[in-house]
């Protein structure tokens, strides 16, 4: 991956379609889920994106409802997966929207998310239940994020 030139940002308004082609990619086309969900309608909202150059090939959001913030639409592009780009993406994005000010995030994890956040210190607070496909209810507070990364329990 040397030569590649890979860096993670907050998304703007210029990266929409780009987001939307992606989730496209992984959430309908992988996983049949319609593309009316793929949108979070939500806001505010934060969105980060992995890029090499100029493509997008990562992304996550943040949403806050009520007052309790959401992650999700976590998603890399399937050309890219096996390289610890998710992961990174992950430990970048949830850091940041902790050092903004939230102390706990709410997650609809599905199988592989479920276990990376597991490392990072979420707790299972619910049934898994099916939406187009298994997914567990998680919780991760921001004391317990920081405690595992300065702790490295997430390594692979």
């Amino acid at each position: 991956m040397s030569s590649l030139s890979l860096n993670i940002e907050v998304l703007s308004d210029d990266h929409l379609i780009d987001a939307l082609l992606l989730m496209q990619k992984v959430f309908f086309e992988e996983q049949q889920i319609p593309v009316d969900y793929l949108p979070v309608k939500i806001f505010p909202q934060i969105s980060w994106g992995i890029f090499n150059g100029d493509s997008l090939i990562g992304l996550s959001i943040a949403w806050k409802e009520e007052d309790l913030w959401h992650w999700g639409r976590y998603a890399v592009h399937p050309q890219w997966r096996g390289k610890g780009l998710g992961r990174k993406l992950a430990q970048v994005c949830l850091s940041d929207l902790f050092q903004q000010g939230a102390q706990e995030v709410h997650i609809d994890a599905r199988d592989v998310t479920l276990k990376l956040l597991l490392q990072f210190g979420a707790k299972v607070v619910g049934d898994t239940f099916d939406f187009y496909g298994p997914v567990t209810p998680m919780r991760l507070k921001a004391v317990d994020f920081f405690e595992n990364m300065r702790l490295n329990k997430f390594r692979r």
